[in-house]
């Protein structure tokens, strides 16, 4: 800028905005799947419909998207983590997976539409390398982990159930549950953003009107690192509120190796509890086809009416969780509607579910390795319905435990 200095008494303030430093994103996608751009004017990633990653990456362009921020911070040698860390240490696809999701577009609460997740920042000063990788991550509700030599990222987002837990495969103590303080529960939200209008620092004000009447005003404060988009801010607010009010629960149990090394931070699992329940509603199979499961324990079992929807969850012998409905009961055989993918191993769990009793559901926060063969899982309270509440304030799904 060239400006005469007889129209200024002193040097004037000057604000810029800048795209800032290019980054790496996602490459042409495997089986044709297209190649994914970037809007110059929002910097939001468009993914084709469709698209496979296929571990390629193109040249370096303008983004706003928070893991491809994340992923050029660890990986460039001048001012990130790179002489540490390369891609051979990061779980890429877990970095495109949550770049899809903090890229789809959502209601930017002006009538128009806008990416989930923006990362708008300028970080100017040095910051310990943990504490930089965190607040790029929590932009898009990402938990980083490390595990087997490598980083991967976990989202909070919609996840169906990776694992099935009952008394038959956690350890003598059971489920130990733990609920959070009134104390520490907020009613008021003010979270703060830079509004890229006023160029000035602005507060979006969120309020849960039912806690205000249990608990009357409790106001947090909070700063939404990288965030310059009002509705953003207000998705953060809703999101915080959220999770105090209704995922205040912990439980806790120990289980054996071969589910230990299975479950990771991040997974949903689905779990019933008999003593809480009031009904033993899960177990281990005792020999299975496609199409007929036979249980452990029937007579005490409290199997579900025909009439119920009843619905038997069961881990595969691949290791993955798949739900069919229960269309007769015979006994201890239950025949399904449908058959599964594959049949059960013998011992392998069994969960069953219907309308006017289900599982409970929780996502893992911690994995821990007590001796050789007993680990400690402890997982927070997932409520299935609460991403199209916290973006467009869609009721929530009742659901009895």
């Amino acid at each position: 800028l060239r400006l005469d200095s007889k129209q200024f008494n002193r040097i004037p303030t000057r604000k810029f905005r800048i795209r800032g430093i290019k980054v790496r994103i996602p490459g042409a996608g495997a089986n044709n799947s297209g190649t994914p751009t970037v809007d110059i004017q929002t910097g939001r990633i468009q993914y084709p419909t469709g698209y496979v990653f296929n571990g390629t990456f193109q040249a370096a362009t303008y983004t706003n998207c928070p893991a491809m921020c994340l992923l050029d911070l660890l990986t460039n040698t001048r001012y990130g983590l790179g002489n540490h860390i390369t891609d051979s240490n990061l779980d890429l696809f877990s970095f495109v997976a949550a770049s899809k999701y903090a890229n789809t577009e959502v209601d930017d609460g002006q009538g128009g539409q806008e990416a989930r997740f923006s990362c708008n920042v300028n970080i100017q000063s040095p910051k310990e390398a943990f504490a930089a990788i965190n607040d790029l991550a929590g932009v898009m509700r990402c938990m980083p982990i490390w595990s087997a030599g490598g980083i991967i990222l976990s989202q909070d987002k919609e996840t169906t159930p990776s694992y099935l837990f009952n008394l038959a495969n956690v350890g003598e103590g059971g489920f130990a549950y733990s609920g959070s303080s009134l104390k520490t529960r907020h009613s008021v939200v003010s979270v703060s953003y830079f509004n890229m209008d006023s160029k000035e620092v602005d507060f979006e004000v969120v309020e849960d009107s039912t806690a205000i009447s249990k608990f009357g005003i409790i106001t947090k404060q909070v700063k939404a690192f990288a965030c310059t988009s009002r509705n953003q801010a207000a998705r953060l607010g809703r999101a915080i509120l959220f999770a105090e009010q209704h995922e205040s629960e912990t439980v806790t149990f120990t289980t054996s190796i071969d589910s230990g090394i299975v479950v990771r931070p991040g997974s949903v699992i689905e779990v019933n509890d008999p003593v809480r329940a009031g009904a033993r509603r899960g177990g281990r199979v005792v020999a299975a086809t496609t199409t007929a499961i036979t249980i452990d324990a029937e007579a005490q079992t409290t199997l579900p009416s025909l009439t119920d929807n009843p619905i038997l969850s069961v881990i595969l012998s691949d290791g993955t969780v798949e739900s069919k409905t229960i269309s007769a009961i015979s006994g201890a055989v239950l025949s399904l509607d449908s058959a599964l993918s594959s049949a059960p191993n013998v011992n392998a769990p069994y969960l069953i579910s219907s309308t006017t009793l289900q599982t409970q559901l929780f996502r893992v926060i911690q994995v821990e390795e007590q001796d050789d063969i007993n680990y400690v899982i402890s997982a927070l309270t997932y409520v299935e319905g609460k991403y199209a509440f916290i973006e467009d304030g869609t009721a929530l799904p009742t659901r009895t435990i």
